[in-house]
């Protein structure tokens, strides 16, 4: 262990620490109380698949100018994994968290809060230490349920975040009282239009017919990401197992037009490496894929992908459509400014997560229900199909 002792008159090295877990790491965890400035020279390892910033916003301590200049850094593909611990009391913690190319895992924990403060002038005490691979996985779940906790910082959070004046010891009250004692900057109202229950029923019985076909259906995804079969034979055994008839279709018309003419193969080899991700990492390989289809051009990476994963992983993503940006804006929540499209997917998953942690008693239990409600009460119209 090598422990970390900075005195305001001499140069620290915890500057160097950072520099070697964000130039070395394939996973990356950095957790502090305050964000309250932010080294732009940092240089991430392009092939980290886990990164995750999550501050603190107790007090109003942290800044605003700090997170924007964390939002300018990040790439786009990245723009859903710096975020804030906004309904939870007492978030104090100071550390990093990191595996490297060589599979060894090391922790950085101490006294200093991402400040120009900590690295420059306060007195601070830290310790960096090699951590056992079970350490390590204890560690990392620990910043997990952090995670599950917390929300994407984007323009639209800051809006709602008043910090605190510079010299003053708390910030202005925010805006409401989250469920786990600290109060919220997004406050996620869950809608609840009529026939809400009729809809969640319906969808719920469509999960339980995609349960039935999901073996067939996964089957003919990787029948075509191997070659063994055509795109345009995959299009044509599509509604054998996923379609209106058989019960277990989501979205409405207009998958046939677009549909018809994609590159069934490129979205097959997609799917298949999303379904075989482990589950900690299935968040960076779904805005990976989603990236990579785009630079394909790939017409059905929206809903038709999406949906896919929603009837395979309801628990976690959300079919693609207006009616749930419209909720979202309606939430005055948007995706961080200039993320990908793989990005923005990920972030609009967050949400909804959220929306549901912070609503248990709505009838809705997953996204899979939560997209038919959303649907009600934020489209135009119903769509035609099994849920209505």
């Amino acid at each position: 262990m090598d422990l970390l002792l900075h005195p305001p008159t001499v140069a620290g090295t915890l500057s160097g620490y950072y520099e070697r877990a964000f130039k070395d790491s394939t996973e990356l965890f950095v957790v502090t109380a305050y964000l309250t400035d932010w080294n732009s020279a940092l240089n991430l390892n392009p092939e980290c698949k886990r990164f995750r910033v999550i501050i603190g916003s107790d007090f109003g301590i942290t800044r605003r100018a700090a997170c924007e200049k964390i939002m300018r850094w990040l790439p786009p593909n990245r723009k859903d994994q710096f975020l804030v611990a906004d309904r939870i009391d007492g978030f104090h913690p100071k550390a990093v968290f990191w595996k490297d190319r060589n599979g060894e895992c090391f922790a950085l924990v101490g006294s200093s809060n991402l400040t120009r403060a900590a690295f420059e002038t306060n007195y601070e005490a830290n310790a960096f230490c090699q951590l056992s691979e079970a350490d390590y996985i204890r560690a990392k779940k620990w910043v997990m349920d952090i995670e599950r906790q917390s929300v994407v910082v984007s323009e639209d959070w800051l809006n709602g975040y008043i910090e605190a004046a510079l010299g003053g010891t708390h910030g202005a009250r925010r805006r409401g009282k989250g469920s786990l004692g600290s109060e919220s900057v997004i406050e996620f109202r869950l809608p609840t239009p009529r026939r809400m229950e009729e809809l969640i029923i319906r969808r719920r019985k469509a999960l339980v017919v995609y349960g039935q076909q999901r073996i067939k259906l996964e089957n003919l995804f990787r029948r075509c990401a191997n070659g063994r079969i055509t795109s345009s034979t995959f299009y044509e055994e599509l509604p054998r197992y996923w379609s209106e008839k058989v019960g277990d279709r989501m979205q409405g018309f207009g998958f046939e037009i677009k549909g018809k003419h994609s590159n069934f193969q490129l979205l097959s080899q997609s799917f298949i490496n999303i379904l075989d991700a482990p589950d900690e990492d299935r968040d960076y390989m779904v805005s990976k894929e989603i990236d990579q289809l785009r630079k394909m051009n790939v017409p059905t990476r929206g809903a038709f992908l999406s949906e896919m994963l929603c009837l395979r992983f309801p628990n976690y993503y959300p079919v693609l459509a207006k009616p749930v940006w419209k909720y979202l804006q309606a939430m005055e929540y948007r995706a961080p400014r200039n993320s990908s499209e793989g990005s923005y997917y990920i972030f609009l998953s967050k949400a909804l997560r959220t929306s549901l942690l912070h609503n248990p008693e709505h009838p809705a239990k997953n996204l899979a229900e939560l997209d038919t409600v959303i649907w009600l009460a934020y489209g135009k119209e119903n769509r035609s199909g099994p849920q209505d």
